[in-house]
């Protein structure tokens, strides 16, 4: 089966560098744009089922894909993004001059950083790979699903499929809107899982203007 992985397109949050966390803030204009044809392709991926985390965001996206196909959006809370705590809302500058404690050692070690009244990334990591390993046993027959999550969220995904840890998170980089493609299949009768990264980052589903 393949897993489909795509992010949520722009808000003004993103337009003006705000950590968004678990903020329920909505897609703008291009977001919209964004979700749009990112359902435009999904609408020959084959997927059986449509998850999205519940955030306002990601839920526009995983409605416009409803709407394209016969699958109905199912929200998965372990989907959602970190939980920034204090950190929601704040631009990166902000970070640096209010916690610059935390910025320092987020950039150098992230995986060591719990957010001042938040989650770490060990916490994130844990909760979304869960739901992936769950969604997974409940469509081994499928051919497709679909999921619809964040940036960090994503990323933390594709880190523990391909065995990147989380130290250097900060290596990996995804784009608004982008996909990323996985397949995961039994080996043998009650086998191990073998997974494999297909696609990562991808943004060649979007116009030129909502890259």
């Amino acid at each position: 089966m393949k897993f489909y992985l795509v992010r949520h397109g722009e808000t003004e949050w993103n337009k003006l560098g705000k950590f968004q966390g678990s903020t329920d803030i909505k897609l703008n204009e291009r977001g919209l744009a964004q979700a749009k044809e990112s359902a435009q392709a999904a609408a020959h991926w084959g997927h059986s089922a449509i998850y999205s985390s519940p955030l306002t965001r990601t839920m526009q996206v995983a409605k416009e894909i409803e709407r394209v196909t016969s699958a109905a959006v199912v929200a998965k809370p372990g989907l959602m993004e970190l939980v920034l705590g204090d950190l929601e809302g704040v631009t990166g500058d902000e970070m640096l001059n209010g916690w610059p404690d935390v910025f320092h050692t987020w950039r150098e070690s992230p995986a060591s950083v719990k957010m001042p009244n938040g989650e770490s990334l060990v916490q994130l990591q844990e909760r979304a790979w869960e739901t992936i390993v769950s969604i997974e046993k409940d469509h081994e027959d499928d051919e497709s699903v679909l999921v619809v999550s964040h940036n960090f969220a994503i990323r933390t995904i594709i880190g523990a499929l391909v065995g990147i840890p989380l130290a250097n998170f900060h290596c990996l980089s995804l784009g608004l809107s982008s996909l990323c493609i996985f397949e995961s299949d039994r080996r043998g009768e009650g086998g191990d899982r073998a997974r494999r990264l297909i696609t990562y980052n991808s943004t060649c589903h979007l116009s030129p203007e909502n890259r």
